[in-house]
C-alpha cells in the first residue's frame, strides 16, 4: 500500500465523502426526531394510507415496538442501501476507470509504485471511506437516539444491524470497483458498476411485493439482508460470512485484472 497515494485519494475525494455523510446524518436526525414512544401506534397507522405492496417494496415494515425496529424499518430498509450505493458507484468509477479514461493514471504508473500497490491502495481507500462513513452515522444515531429516548434503543441489536448493512454496502462497493478495474471506459464502468447493484435492488423490491415472486429476492444480495430480523435480535453470522467471502473474491479479482490489463496511456 502507498500512503502517499492514499493521502492523495483522500484529498481528491473528501468532498464527495463529506456530502454523502452529512446528507445521511441529516436524514437520520430527522427520522429520529419524528419518533416518539407514545406515538408508535400512530406511526404504524400511517401504513394504512399507502398500498401494502408499495410499502413492502420500499422495505417499510408495519410491525415495530421500539426505536430499534423503527430505524430498521424506516431508515435501514432502503435508504441505507440505496444512498451509499450511489456513493460507491461514483467513487469506484472515479478511483480507477475515470483515471484511466482521462489518462491521469499515467502519472501514477510512471512512478516506482507497482500496479498492485496502486490498485490495493485505491481499494483500501474505497472500503475504508465507506466504513468510516457508516461508523460516523452509527455513532451519530446512537448519540442522538440515547439523548432523546434513553431507553428505546437496543444498542447491541443496532450495532449488529449496522455491521450487516456495512457488509452489504461493501459488497456493492466491490462490485462497482471490480467493473471499474475491468473497463477503461467510464461509461462501461458506470453501466455495469451501477447496473448490477441496481438490478439486485430491483429484484429484492419485486420479491418483497408478492410471495409468488419471492424467489427473486433470494437471488439478490439485498434479499439476504433482513433489517427487522436483526433488530429483533436474530443473529446472521452465515449471511455476514457470505458477504465477506464475496468481498474477498471481488477484491482479489480486481487486483488480478488491473495488474494484467493493457492500458492505452
Amino acid at each position: 500500500m502507498s500512503f502517499a497515494l492514499f493521502k492523495l485519494s483522500i484529498k481528491k475525494n473528501w468532498l464527495l465523502f463529506v456530502i454523502f455523510t452529512l446528507v445521511l446524518m441529516m436524514y437520520s436526525g430527522v427520522m429520529i426526531s419524528m419518533y416518539s414512544p407514545e406515538n408508535v401506534q400512530n406511526l404504524m397507522q400511517m401504513f394504512e394510507l399507502f398500498p401494502p405492496e408499495m410499502m413492502k417494496a420500499f422495505g417499510f415494515a408495519s410491525a415495530f415496538t421500539d426505536m430499534t425496529g423503527y430505524l430498521a424499518s424506516w431508515l435501514y430498509g432502503l435508504l441505507m442501501v440505496g444512498f451509499p450505493m450511489v456513493y460507491s458507484i461514483l467513487l469506484a468509477n472515479k478511483l480507477v476507470a475515470k483515471s484511466v479514461d482521462t489518462g491521469s493514471i499515467a502519472c501514477l504508473l510512471s512512478t516506482p509504485t507497482s500496479r498492485v500497490k496502486i490498485i490495493i491502495t485505491k481499494a483500501v481507500y474505497a472500503l475504508l471511506s465507506l466504513t468510516v462513513m457508516l461508523a460516523i452515522l452509527f455513532a451519530f444515531n446512537v448519540l442522538i437516539g440515547k439523548a432523546m429516548f434513553p431507553n428505546d434503543l437496543n444498542v447491541e441489536a443496532f450495532l449488529n444491524l449496522n455491521i450487516t448493512v456495512l457488509l452489504v454496502n461493501l459488497v456493492v462497493m466491490c462490485i462497482s470497483f471490480f467493473f471499474s478495474c475491468v473497463f477503461s471506459d467510464s461509461k462501461l464502468s458506470i453501466g455495469f458498476g451501477a447496473g448490477i447493484p441496481i438490478a439486485f435492488l430491483l429484484l429484492k423490491m419485486l420479491g418483497d411485493v408478492s410471495d409468488k415472486v419471492e424467489i427473486l429476492k433470494k437471488i439478490s444480495i439485498f434479499g439476504w439482508y433482513d433489517p427487522m430480523s436483526i433488530a429483533a435480535g436474530n443473529t446472521v453470522w452465515v449471511v455476514n460470512g457470505v458477504y465477506l467471502i464475496i468481498i474477498v473474491i471481488l477484491l482479489s479479482l480486481s487486483v488480478i485484472i488491473f495488474k494484467q490489463k493493457r492500458l492505452a496511456i
